[in-house]
């Protein structure tokens, strides 16, 4: 543990950890760590979020007025960004045409609909939706009669999507270019982890004035675990644990003395101990989260001893992004562990090999695909 403590710190990694724990000492960075601040920042899509603090905090005018036009610049992006989603949500409805289907909003558009803090000035460019699967085929045609479109995709990417993804393939709508992800469950279904999506719908609650849903407050942060430390890869998704820890800490300031509780019983009903472990255990350690360590031991799933100290030693390297100039081989080796345990969490063994197989040969041989869309 030793080797991933001196990690963690190594100069690059800390400035960037210090600029997020502690926004009120950016004013006191000199122009070479703005700069170096900066670049890490854009790898990790941080940028605005940074912005976001350093506005609120009416800090902006007291940093380098480079660094102060980059930041605004980054902010806007994100607010347009947000705008854009917001409307594809508002067309999504639109198309449905009073159509009796159940939206749950999910990830960045969701927290922007309850004004999370972590929403100020996050980047996303994806509507992320969940519905049941009853309704998959409903919602698919309905955004397809008014002119969305599937990415081109091989025959091979498609039966991926339809037979073994949580979600069907993207919709984009070719005058505004953002991409509608419709979900059926929150994790693949072929995964070791298996999650019944029913208690989630079931537990949704309706945005204020909008015949739309979002995850209850649990659920939120449950789902944004699984996502990090079940669905994804890990390489540069720093974001996510920054979203994870900023809505923890902000649904303990308001229910200070039952959500920690509410969230344990939660993930243990659902068999969700494993992701909110990891969230729990990386957000303390690279975020200075102040969850007490007791709250993980009561979960009823927790990894093994020898899985904790793989992530531990993998997981800053990877979560966090390199020097731009002195890229590390050690970042790529816990990359590519982190890779092939996401594959290994979705796929069994008798798909996985297959399926790593056809990535590497178009990795190899781009040119034999058709596929224009994106690669799983």
């Amino acid at each position: 543990m030793a080797d991933c403590e001196k990690n963690i710190r190594a100069e690059h990694h800390q400035l960037l950890l210090e600029a997020i724990a502690q926004p009120a000492d950016l004013v006191n960075y000199n122009n070479q760590q703005w700069e170096l601040l900066l670049r890490l920042a854009r790898r990790a899509q941080l940028s605005g979020y940074l912005a976001a603090r350093l506005e609120k905090g009416g800090m902006l005018g007291s940093i380098p007025l480079r660094a102060a036009n980059l930041l605004h610049s980054s902010l806007i992006q994100a607010k347009k960004q947000q705008q854009s989603v917001n409307w594809e949500l508002n067309r999504v409805i639109w198309a449905l045409d009073g159509r009796e289907v159940s939206l749950i909003v999910l990830k960045g558009m969701a927290y922007l609909l309850l004004d999370l803090p972590n929403a100020a000035g996050r980047i996303f460019a994806d509507l992320d939706l969940l519905v049941s699967k009853e309704d998959l085929s409903l919602i698919e045609s309905s955004l397809l009669e008014k002119s969305w479109q599937h990415h081109a995709l091989t025959d091979y990417d498609e039966r991926y999507y339809r037979e073994w993804s949580h979600e069907i393939p993207a919709l984009v709508h070719p005058e505004r270019g953002v991409e509608v992800d419709v979900h059926h469950t929150l994790s693949s279904p072929l995964g070791k982890l298996k999650i019944d999506p029913l208690p989630f719908r079931k537990a949704a609650v309706r945005v204020q004035g909008k015949d739309i849903y979002v995850l209850n407050p649990e659920d939120m942060l449950l789902h944004c675990a699984v996502n990090l430390f079940q669905n994804n890869e890990l390489a540069d998704d720093l974001r996510h644990l920054v979203d994870f820890n900023e809505m923890l800490q902000f649904f303990i300031y308001r229910q200070p003395d039952v959500f920690q509780q509410k969230l344990i019983e939660r993930a243990n009903q659902l068999e969700l101990g494993n992701p909110l472990f990891y969230s729990l255990y990386f957000s303390r350690l690279l975020l200075r989260s102040p969850v007490s360590t007791d709250l993980e031991q009561q979960l009823d799933r927790k990894p093994g001893w020898i899985a904790r100290h793989v992530m531990h030693y993998c997981v800053p390297l990877a979560l966090l992004p390199q020097h731009p100039d002195q890229p590390s081989k050690r970042a790529v080796l816990a990359r590519l562990v982190l890779y092939l345990r996401s594959h290994w969490l979705r796929m069994p063994l008798y798909r996985l090999l297959p399926h790593l197989t056809y990535k590497f040969y178009l990795s190899v041989f781009p040119g034999r695909s058709t596929d224009t869309g994106h690669n799983r």
